[in-house]
């Protein structure tokens, strides 16, 4: 028992199902199992205890440790609480189990639990790599100081204002990120939110920079307005000058009646902060590649992909890569072949990272051989579900869902103008905006009027606090794109004349992994900006199944309509038997050979 659980402990960080094993043995093998949290509150795991892992009911038991999307979740309610951890390793220590673990969210807290018997109160000896490493530190030492050099900037600046909440602190309850200082600065009845960013910083942070900003401002506005004390006016963000042209660019296209946003460019290396003029950003200059580019392609190498697929073209999409430069061979959006090169084309098969030349690993039988392996493992009825290759990026697997019936998502899209990946460069010099693919674009057709409004359309699996403000980053490229008529320029929807209205934002994802401040940010985008947030089912390999589509205007839910119940599971099983009947869920090709 202890050699299995020591070795669950070991696996590489890929093999979560390993280390659910490991642990469900290693509570099994206690006589009277307990979790103990970071606070020290303990949950009781004796349900689970005298079973064999595959006998243990741990959704009965409401104990729930599952793999999920390459994570594994640990969740335990009950008794008017509730325990939600990802946990991530385990480290034996005799009759008592360290498990390395996170909060909820992207990027949350790296906290430690403790699995023990009840009976069991000694200290638990923990080895040196337990111990918080050294970087840790300096990022905790880097941080108290960046604290005290912005507060002693604002406290020069702004003389009058009184500064108070002060703190850089995490708050995942609140939705609230220890890579910035925020606060608020009183004066009299009025006061304004204010959030620091250090340029030590990881990119990450820089890039959501401004949602946190607004998370903030919404939750010092939502406390205010209970207690009638405070108005508060808006929000300053203050960040390096890396940091300034992405925020700037979403910024531009936010309600600034509603946001009040004000940008400053400041290091502790500079006295005086620069302010930032908004009306220098939201064009962002974007180019496109052709789309004749990849079309042409695609015929040119038809004979060669004829011959390379054979019996198996029917059962993959060949797509262009984002340069148009070379063709991408993919199962349920997987890539797992790559032709390049024009006058002596290569094909290159296998995963990113293990790719082999096709004339040098065994030729066409052992890539037939290898798509063999991709087609029985990446499908919806896998033997395997924790296999990489079922695991392998399920955002681009759900696309392919969606192109070949882009009309769940909302049926008044169009199919005949649907263009997946959609390369768009940008001129400016911030890296977060240099390079971005649209995942699909499309065109919405209003039922009423008939006019026909460009559609930009974001997924997302995880909980993304920043999802509107990435959505609306392809909203400012095809905006730019649009205002110019460079998609007709460049072969983009033939035949067609869009309405002037600006593009609609789809924002799709798992209904229940929506983050909570989602609606929140859409309160403060420009009025003319349309949202539609797109809930779908948990098992959207089997058959994508929209749970809710709600459209926002103005800050404002101006439609709403709840499609399906998440626990109907004879429309589930409707659903997946119409699609199979339909040949949705079936990888298909963009040519026809």
């Amino acid at each position: 028992m202890n050699q299995s659980s020591n070795q669950a402990s070991n696996q590489p960080a890929g093999s979560r199902e390993g280390l659910r094993i490991g642990i469900l043995e290693f509570v099994c093998s206690l006589p009277n199992p307990v979790l103990i949290d970071e606070s020290g509150s303990a949950f009781r795991l004796d349900g689970l205890a005298g079973k064999a892992p595959e006998c243990a009911d741990p959704h009965a038991l409401q104990v729930r440790l599952q793999v999920e999307f390459g994570k594994l979740l640990l969740e335990i309610w009950g008794d008017g609480r509730s325990l939600v951890r990802r946990l991530e390793g385990m480290e034996r220590k005799g009759r008592a189990a360290l498990l390395q673990a996170r909060k909820p969210g992207g990027g949350g807290a790296a906290v430690e639990l403790q699995i023990r018997d009840a009976g069991d109160r000694g200290p638990i000896n923990r080895s040196r790599e337990a111990r918080p490493c050294e970087s840790a530190a300096r990022r905790a030492a880097d941080r108290h100081e960046f604290e005290w050099q912005l507060m002693t900037m604002l406290a020069r600046e702004y003389p009058s204002a009184r500064f108070e909440r002060v703190t850089h602190r995490s708050d995942r309850e609140r939705a609230f990120s220890g890579c910035y200082t925020r606060g608020w600065a009183r004066l009299g009845r009025e006061a304004w939110a204010f959030l620091g960013l250090a340029e030590s910083e990881n990119p990450t942070a820089i890039e959501n920079a401004l949602v946190y900003a607004l998370i903030w401002l919404d939750w010092l506005r939502e406390r205010s307005d209970r207690s009638q004390q405070v108005f508060v006016s808006g929000v300053k963000l203050i960040v390096p000058p890396a940091a300034v042209a992405v925020a700037a660019h979403r910024a531009a296209y936010l309600d600034q009646r509603a946001a009040g946003i004000e940008i400053l460019e400041w290091t502790p290396a500079h006295d005086h902060p620069r302010a930032v003029d908004l009306g220098d950003y939201g064009n962002v200059e974007t180019r496109l590649t052709p789309r004749w580019r990849g079309a042409r392609l695609l015929e040119e190498y038809r004979p060669l992909l004829q011959e390379l697929l054979g019996a198996y073209v029917d059962r993959v999409r060949v797509v262009p890569d984002a340069t148009g430069d070379a063709l991408s061979v993919r199962v349920f959006g997987l890539e797992v072949a790559r032709i390049e090169g024009r006058s002596e084309p290569e094909v290159w098969f296998g995963i990113e990272g293990e790719r082999k030349l096709l004339e040098e690993a065994g030729g066409q039988r052992a890539f037939h051989a290898f798509l063999d392996e991709v087609l029985r493992l990446r499908h919806r009825r896998s033997s395997d579900r924790s296999h990489p290759l079922f695991r392998s990026q399920p955002e681009r697997w759900l696309e392919s869902l969606l192109i070949d019936d882009v009309r769940r998502v909302d049926p008044a899209l169009m199919p005949k103008h649907l263009y997946p990946q959609v390369p768009a460069f940008s001129g400016t010099a911030a890296p977060q905006f240099s390079r971005g693919v649209i995942d699909i674009l499309s065109v919405v057709r209003d039922l009423e009027t008939g006019a026909r409004r460009l559609a930009v359309i974001e997924l997302k699996l995880d909980e993304e606090p920043n999802l509107p403000l990435q959505g609306l980053d392809y909203w400012l490229r095809v905006k730019w794109l649009e205002d110019r008529d460079q998609f007709r320029e460049f072969g983009y929807f033939p035949g067609l004349e869009p309405s002037p209205a600006p593009p609609v934002i789809y924002l799709v994802c798992p209904a229940f992994r929506f983050h909570s401040t989602t609606e929140r940010i859409l309160r403060y985008f420009d009025p003319s900006i349309r949202v539609v947030k797109v809930g779908v089912n948990q098992r959207w390999r089997d058959a994508v199944r929209v749970l809710f589509r709600r459209t926002f205007e103005a800050g404002r839910l101006i439609g709403e309509r709840e499609l399906a119940s998440p626990c109907d599971d004879g429309m589930f099983e409707r659903d997946t038997r119409a699609a199979e009947n339909a040949g949705i869920g079936k990888s298909r090709p963009f040519f026809n050979p």
